[in-house]
């Protein structure tokens, strides 16, 4: 079957779905970790989101003014801001360091008005590694609803800075007063004591597929979460085969009940 088939067919599951539980809120959300444009241009990517028209977008490895000699063609571009344009939607950037004469961190797109945005720094116990950020916003979607967005990029090189960086992610979204949608690359396989915590507590809405890396995909890393885990439901969800990157991107479909 044909991908815009199945699009289709998913998209007219999602209307009845929403039409069967009356007010209940359907999101449609992607993660994507860019691996900093090196893989394609921020056209190829914005209109590869366009297709998909998502309510939000998770991006990782996101770049802002850098000069990369690994990449020269993303040299002094504003990722978010392009892709934005592209897509159709609201950008938001979480710069994590400085780096190479810019920039560089998580960003968010969103089709929906925000009424506050957060850019805070996880928990950095191990020098070496790399700064690691959490992009979070308060968005008001259509019907008038609030929710919680925010996108997060996990330590990959560093067991004991994921071990901190969750609690932390955890202790922050306790007591939030809006349902919540986390997504990004947690740079973790289901396996992981930490994915382990997160779906303790957190509606893992991402297929079983591996994400990375599409040359030789043997891992899942990225992640679609909602809580609280009773509050939501997956309608679909799928891993994108497209190689504009070296990670694949998720997209899925949340509905949120209120049960």
């Amino acid at each position: 079957m044909r991908l815009r088939q199945l699009f289709f067919i998913s998209a007219c599951l999602v209307a009845y779905v929403a039409f069967a539980h009356g007010h209940n809120d359907t999101i449609r959300v992607m993660t994507f970790n860019l691996h900093a444009g090196h893989d394609a241009s921020l056209q190829q990517i914005g209109l590869l989101i366009k297709q998909y028209q998502p309510d939000f977008v998770a991006l990782q490895e996101v770049d802002q003014n850098t000069r990369r000699s690994n990449c020269p063609h993303q040299n002094n571009r504003d990722f978010i801001t392009e892709l934005a344009y592209f897509s159709g939607m609201q950008g938001l950037f979480g710069p994590t360091i400085e780096f190479s004469g810019g920039y560089y961190g998580i960003g968010l797109l969103t089709r929906h008005q925000f009424a506050d945005v957060h850019n805070i720094k996880l928990p950095h116990p191990v020098d070496r590694m790399e700064q690691r950020g959490l992009l979070e916003g308060t968005f008001i979607l259509a019907d008038g609803d609030t929710v919680m967005f925010a996108c997060t990029h996990l330590e990959a090189f560093d067991s004991v800075s994921r071990a901190a960086q969750v609690p932390f992610i955890l202790d922050h979204f306790a007591d939030s007063a809006h349902p919540v949608i986390l997504a990004g690359d947690l740079n973790a396989s289901p396996d992981d004591p930490v994915i382990g915590l997160l779906t303790a507590q957190w509606l893992d809405s991402t297929p079983g597929d591996f994400t990375f890396s599409v040359k030789d995909p043997r891992e899942k890393i990225d992640y679609i979460l909602a809580r609280p885990k009773r509050a939501w439901r997956t309608i679909d969800s799928q891993v994108i085969p497209v190689e504009l990157s070296d990670h694949y991107p998720v997209i899925a479909t949340l509905v949120l009940t209120r049960d």
